[in-house]
């Protein structure tokens, strides 16, 4: 991702005043997070066509009402191990500057509010951590805050 678009990210997380609002979610025994913003909604699994070619963390595509969308697969983007997905599995749809994915996670959990001062920049330029934009920190966690601008590209 170009440098402008993390800083375009990152000015998303600092518009508001004092606050961040987050929707929370489990991927394995680590807990993400997206920019409320970001958000459109969350749905279960459903029948996924498996799209031809593609970055690998692109499961397949399905429509929802009238669009196609990529269905990512976290695990993947993250460098987890991979688990098979269920009917109940749920699927954050998300929206970023120039698309839409849904995102599949293990388990959604919160919408959180999180004092900006409580989140830094993440400066750790691993490819597992390629999709971070930032770190949340609160009492005894830490949230892993992810840009939708790099889910679902080619790496």
């Amino acid at each position: 991702m170009s440098g402008g678009a993390k800083k375009d990210s990152q000015a998303a997380l600092n518009r508001h005043s004092g606050n961040v609002h987050l929707l929370t979610f489990k991927v394995d025994d680590r807990e993400y997070a997206l920019n409320l913003a970001n958000v459109v909604q969350i749905v279960r699994m459903v029948a996924v066509a498996h799209a031809g070619q593609g970055p690998d963390s692109v499961e397949g595509m399905f429509n929802l009402r009238g669009r196609n969308i990529p269905v990512v697969d976290i695990r993947k983007e993250c460098g987890l191990p991979v688990k098979p997905c269920g009917l109940n599995t749920p699927l954050v749809i998300a929206r970023s500057n120039d698309h839409v994915i849904a995102l599949s996670v293990d388990a959604v959990s919160d919408v959180l509010t999180v004092p900006i001062n409580n989140i830094e920049p993440c400066k750790l330029a691993t490819p597992e951590m390629a999709h971070i934009l930032a770190i949340g920190r609160l009492a005894d966690r830490a949230l892993f805050i992810l840009d939708p601008n790099t889910l679902g590209t080619a790496s």
